[in-house]
């Protein structure tokens, strides 16, 4: 053979590498399961016990680490730093609760819902809206799947939390989580129409107890819906309904709206489609509520779901494009949409038993099967680069409601619970092992594999009262009529503002009263840095006198952890509490009550509000992890770099792979 023609079947042979490079390049693929609250001492007691043989075959081809979450680890705050690769001081999320610095007045930090510039027009007691409000996510940055997209990435982006509303796609798909409200325009309010005797009828947190009375074997009751913009006030738009009991079985027919539904004692039923009247014959709103028929006798009992956004016909922007909802509920039909599905307040309202709860976290897993499986077979026929993520909050949920039952040094927790419910969270971690041998399976030489958790569990024992310790060192100070009746002042109300340098609100924010940035403020700005550097030294020396052990075992100034354009926005310190301790749930709400700690004996029992360090999240993959250590802005960064994408100066992480 020639030189020349040696030459020529070199270059042919290059070409052919080249071009199978570039095709496998146009092939790839990647699949992201995100399992909220994914504990790794957990994962890998059961790992080692042999119970999830899926996820000990994925960390012995590609590794398992422990991955860093956000300072602090709140869901949203967490979620946020993964989505746009940059820390709270860039994307402006630091609580679930903001604060109002004009008004002293908190908010959702995540989303906000504008009102019309428009007066509505009115005609007599009905109103005519010339405007239509909208929600706005008030997270900033660039989420990791636009800059893919922008590449010519197919994304699909599973109910991702913090992305509501969601972020407008050009080529992808996307479907709100965490942040989406119910119909209501709450987080989620669940009924229960009861008429024992003993039951306090009125709202609960996250609910509301009705109480009905049973005349020749009916029970007549109404449903409550949105709010009526077309009614002066706005009240709530209702929808009546009927029980009719059969007094020689445990069974009830119920009436409610169009549908007729037969329910056994102890059944849920499925997806009802229920529509609530604005304009009587013009205007109405669908939406979708679960019927579970706890007790006929000796007292009455029906719990029904909070009104959730139908994904048939949503009456909120929950999908981008808006098709996408309704060719997921085409598929498999009708899913919670409203944002964490799990109904944590009717089970802490004693409304749903612990077994309840399971019951109905249940039926959310079984939805968040089939909608897997419906978007993996779509997956496998797609042809060009893709991604999807997909979301999973049983573990989350269940962990925060059944900690209890797992933990022997809970003080909520009983000596003779029931065995289902003690090995809850070993079940559903099987469960989590079964669902990750499903996508196992779809794996190939194009396909690769990340799971990861935006946090991890801690036990939740004790609740501090950071506002009372704040007041009993001096820093915060009560008006005289707030003292006497201190649980009927939340949300800050009953504080001396002329006597007060330091408050607290949310789960981990610790606020200072600057002069010229809060309304009644007095610390001096100049003072400010020295002031949070002397409480946080003086939190860290805070013990429990019950138990010996430190409160807080990290307090960071804002300025230690945080950079980016909405720092001057966050608290002045971040509060991380020790395993164990958790902010009280009238810290949350801004309440000083007369005790210093208390035990912690609501069903919500385990937590991750905590010191971040304490509670890191998971990540696996089926791809060798080269870094030592790593946090969720890695994540991001090596999602990117996975797909050869350059990530933006802010987004600081670096990939794992």
């Amino acid at each position: 053979m020639s030189g020349r023609g040696a030459l020529l079947i070199v270059l042919c042979l290059s070409l052919l590498a080249t071009t199978g490079t570039v095709a496998a390049s146009e092939r790839k693929r990647l699949i992201v399961l995100g399992i909220d609250g994914m504990d790794p001492v957990l994962l890998r007691e059961f790992m080692d016990s042999g119970i999830m043989p899926n996820f000990a075959k994925l960390a012995a081809r590609g590794g398992l680490m422990p991955l860093g979450t956000s300072t602090p680890p709140q869901s949203p705050v967490a979620w946020s730093n993964f989505i746009t690769g940059m820390n709270p001081g860039g994307h402006g999320l630091f609580d679930f609760i903001a604060l109002d610095r004009d008004t002293l007045l908190p908010y959702l930090s995540s989303a906000r819902v504008e009102k019309p510039g428009l007066e509505p027009l009115a005609i007599g007691r009905w109103r005519v809206p010339l405007a239509s409000e909208r929600t706005v996510l008030l997270r900033d940055g660039t989420a990791f799947w636009e800059l893919l997209e922008d590449a010519g990435v197919e994304t699909t982006m599973f109910r991702i939390p913090a992305n509501y509303p969601p972020v407008p796609t050009h080529s992808g798909r996307a479907i709100s989580g965490m942040g989406t409200p119910d119909l209501r325009g709450s987080p989620g309010t669940f009924s229960y129409y009861t008429d024992a005797p003993t039951a306090k009828a009125g709202k609960v947190a996250g609910g509301v107890i009705e109480r009905v009375a049973v005349k020749q074997g009916t029970v007549r009751a109404v449903l409550e819906g949105p709010p009526n913009p077309f009614l002066e006030g706005a009240p709530a738009a209702t929808l009546a309904f009927e029980a009719h009991l059969d007094v020689s079985n445990p069974v009830a027919l119920i009436r409610i709206g169009d549908e007729r539904v037969l329910l056994n004692v102890g059944e849920w039923s499925d997806w009802i489609e229920v529509r609530f009247e604005l304009l009587p014959g013009l205007v109405s709103v669908p939406g979708m509520v679960r019927l579970f028929l706890r007790q006929t006798t000796p007292d009455f009992g029906l719990y029904i779901s909070p009104v959730n956004i139908d994904p048939r016909d949503p009456a909120q922007p929950i999908a981008t494009p808006a098709q996408y909802a309704f060719e997921l509920a085409e598929a498999v039909g009708p899913f919670y949409t409203q944002e964490m599905p799990e109904d944590t307040k009717a089970l802490s309202a004693q409304v749903l038993s612990p077994r309840d709860f399971l019951v109905q976290s249940g039926l959310v897993l079984n939805e968040r099967r089939a909608l897997l499986q419906h978007e993996l077979r779509r997956f496998r026929e797609q042809r060009g680069r893709a991604l999807l993520f997909f979301y999973f909050s049983s573990v989350d949920q269940r962990h925060h409601m059944l900690a209890r039952h797992l933990d022997l040094e809970h003080p909520f927790h009983r000596a003779d619970t029931p065995t289902d419910l003690a090995q809850a969270m070993r079940t559903t971690y099987q469960e989590m092992d079964e669902i990750l041998g499903w996508v196992l399976e779809e794996l190939d030489q194009d396909t690769s594999l990340i799971v990861m958790s935006d946090h991890g569990f801690a036990p939740f024992r004790r609740q501090a009262h950071l506002n009372t310790w704040l007041e009993r060192q001096g820093y915060l100070s009560l008006k005289p009529s707030a003292r006497a009746r201190r649980e009927k002042f939340d949300w800050l109300r009953g504080i001396d503002w002329s006597r007060t340098r330091a408050f607290a609100i949310g789960l981990n924010s610790l606020y200072l009263n600057v002069r010229g940035r809060e309304r009644y403020g007095i610390v001096e700005p100049d003072r400010r840095r020295e002031l949070a550097r002397e409480i946080a030294d003086a939190l860290h020396r805070w013990q429990d006198p019950k138990t010996g052990e430190r409160v807080v075992t990290r307090a960071v100034t804002r300025e230690e952890v945080y950079h980016g354009p909405h720092v001057e926005r966050a608290p002045d310190l971040v509060v991380g509490y020790g395993p164990g301790y958790r902010a009280s749930w009238a810290t949350t709400m801004g309440k000083a009550p007369a005790g210093l700690i208390e035990d912690n004996l609501e069903e919500w029992s385990g937590d991750h509000c905590m010191d971040s360090r304490a509670v890191p999240g998971v990540l696996l993959s089926d791809r060798p992890l080269r870094a030592s250590e790593a946090d969720l802005r890695d994540l991001s960064v090596s999602i990117l770099t996975y797909f050869e994408v350059s990530a933006p100066p802010q987004m600081t992480g670096r990939s794992v792979f």
